[in-house]
This record gives C-alpha cells, structure tokens and sequence, in this order.
C-alpha cells in the first residue's frame, strides 16, 4: 500500500517512447542498446552493484507501430515466457485479477535488446519477403495487402505466447486505430492507483499486430479483450496514422497517471528522416494515384508521419518541466521504404544508428544523467 502511495505522489517521471517505421525500428532498437551500454558504465564508475534494467529505469514505455513492438518485447516477464501452448481458458478471471493489482514480476523481461536486435536481423526478411518482382507487387499493393499477415503473427506467437499487456514490467502505451468507432485506440498497462473499471486487457501479441498494421502492408487485425469482461471485437490498424511519434500521448498519459509529478524526462527514439524530396515542378501536376503511389513512397502518408513527429517535438521541447530528448537523423545511405529487410539495408541501418550515436554523443551522456 505505501508502494502505491508513493508511486501515485511521485514528482519525476521518466518516459520513453518509440516511433513507428516498420523494419527501420532497428534504429531505436540499437540506440537502446547504447543507451543500456552506457548505463552500465555509469553505474560501474558510482560503485553501484545493481545495475537497472530498461523497464526499471522508466515509469512509463510507449510505442507505435514497431516501436509498439519493441516497447512490449522490453516489457515482457520472464516468469510468463514460452507459454505459447497453454491456452487462454485455463486462466480463471481471479488470478488475473490479482496478476493485474499485484504483479509480482521478476527482475529481468523475458525479451533482451539482444533479442529484439535478433528478430529483426533474422525475422525480417520473412515478415517482408523480397520478390524477383518486387516492382510489381508494389504496384499490386494498390489493390491490395502487399504482404500476408501470417508469417508476421507467427513471429509474435514466438515472442509473446500468451502474455496480456497487464503483465508487463512497467506502464505501456501502445498506440492503434479504431475503424469502426473511428478514434485513437490505446492498449495501456497502468499502475495500480490508476486503474479503471471498465480497462480492457489484450494479448501482447494481439497488441502488437494491430499497432503495426499498416494500411496496404497488413489486413487489420481483429482482435478482442482477454479479461472476461467483454467479447467485443475491435478492428484496428497502425496507431502511426495519427502518432508517428507517440511521445506527446506519453506523456499525457503520464500527466494523468501522476498527477503530482513537476518533471518528465521524456527519451525519444526515432527510426530515421526521409530525404527524398518533392519539388513543385514534380509535383504540380499530381493526381491522386501519384499521391498515394507506393512507387513514389506513398508521399501522402509519407508526408503526414513526418509532419506529426516534427510537430510533437516542437511542443515537447516547449512545455515546462519537461525535458525531451530526441535521438533520429537522416536516412543517408539506407533505405527509407519500412519493408526493405535486404542484408544491405539491415547493414545501411545500422550505419545510421551509429551516426546518431557519434553526433549525439553528449546527448546521450545528458539523457542517461538525468535518467539515474
């Protein structure tokens, strides 16, 4: 109980947030790893022996798209790992009840950096299969999904079995689209002093599917609530349609959950800027085929994901009490399409994750600082 008083009255909050970007999520996932890295040399020179995990360190972890993705993999318990066999009606509403006020987790997530470094090195070419004909298929992803969501859910099922968000090591804001109410789906993990009656509970990896279904990559995923209370089914799609980056709903959802708090220290990891350019002389005579075409990159979405990001950090780096640090550069040299899991571009992305160490390099010192 005094756990949960202090927790509701506490004054800094921590937040990190990730964007959406598809396959490009290897650069958030790299500049964890460094961040991670120079932790543990910080703590190493203080003398301190318990060095914390990624989940210990934030108060609160957000993600769209595949940063929903890898928000949930760092947030996953290890107790609850390989469950992917059981099935969900052996669980009686009390026990989860009583997962959800008193979790009880242990120490480390079940998914390591390493780990989620490992699935897209790996995973990523089966989720997005190149083709011999790879121009084609993106002409015939205007009438259609371009990839079969399969091979993809299966990838999650190995990750997350049947783990719900409400076992996660620490508070989850995972970002989606609802299509038939037509609002801004969030599946959250909140402390106990917050909770709400009326809270839904999904699987891990149902949340990961719908925060990530792109419109023309993946079919929506249709998906209902876990915990008993309702069997409504909910048809969502990639929450990037309205948060590219989702640290302004983090830290919104922080402001509610404690609402005493005077200082948030917002980390925000991108997945790289596009650098193609429109000029009015390619542009002036566009349709809406050209608008949306998946040759010329889907300016339209293209556009919108990158006007919302640059728009959340203009506000962030405004508010008082809050210190924002965004880590994202240009995508010189790698691909900036979100399916391009070639071994070339897998190698180009991580040049750029290096890059952004390298300049931001005082940054990160900064970041890490304020954060133990």
């Amino acid at each position: 109980m005094l756990k949960q008083y202090t927790a509701k009255y506490k004054r800094t909050v921590r937040i990190l947030s990730i964007d959406g970007g598809g396959v490009r999520g290897l650069i958030p996932t790299f500049l964890l790893h460094e961040i991670y890295r120079r932790m543990e040399l910080r703590c190493a020179s203080w003398g301190r022996r318990k060095i914390p995990r990624i989940h210990e360190v934030f108060d609160l972890v957000a993600g769209t798209s595949t940063g929903g993705l890898i928000a949930l993999g760092l947030c996953a318990p290890e107790q609850q790992f390989n469950r992917g066999a059981e099935s969900s009606q052996k669980r009686d509403s009390a026990s989860s009840a009583a997962r959800v006020s008193h979790p009880g987790h242990p120490a480390h997530p079940a998914v390591t950096i390493e780990r989620i470094i490992e699935i897209y090195t790996r995973y990523g070419a089966e989720v997005f299969p190149r083709w011999k004909f790879n121009r084609l298929r993106a002409v015939l992803q205007a009438f259609g999904e371009k990839y079969d969501a399969e091979p993809y859910e299966r990838v999650l099922r190995i990750l997350f079995g049947e783990l719900r968000v409400s076992e996660a090591l620490t508070n989850l804001l995972i970002t989606s689209y609802d299509t038939e109410r037509r609002t801004p789906f969030f599946f959250k993990r909140r402390p106990a002093h917050y909770q709400r009656y009326d809270d839904r509970d999904f699987l891990m990896r149902d949340a990961a599917r719908a925060a990530s279904a792109a419109p023309t990559f993946f079919e929506p995923a249709y998906i209902r609530p876990v915990d008993g209370h309702s069997r409504e089914f909910y048809c969502l799609i990639d929450g990037a349609i309205f948060a590219s980056n989702p640290a302004m709903s983090a830290y919104i959802e922080a402001r509610k959950m404690y609402p005493w708090a005077r200082r948030f220290i917002i980390v925000s990891l991108g997945t790289g800027k596009r650098t193609r350019r429109f000029t009015y002389r390619e542009m002036r005579n566009w349709g809406y085929i050209d608008w949306v075409s998946p040759i010329k990159g889907v300016p339209l979405t293209a556009m919108t994901t990158e006007g919302v990001a640059e728009a959340v950090n203009y506000q962030l780096t405004r508010l008082p009490g809050v210190e924002y640090y965004r880590f994202n550069a240009p995508l010189y040299g790698a691909s900036e399409a979100m399916d391009d899991a070639s071994d070339e571009n897998i190698d180009a992305l991580q040049g750029v994750a290096r890059r952004i160490i390298e300049e931001n390099a005082n940054l990160l010192d900064n970041a890490i600082g304020a954060l133990l």
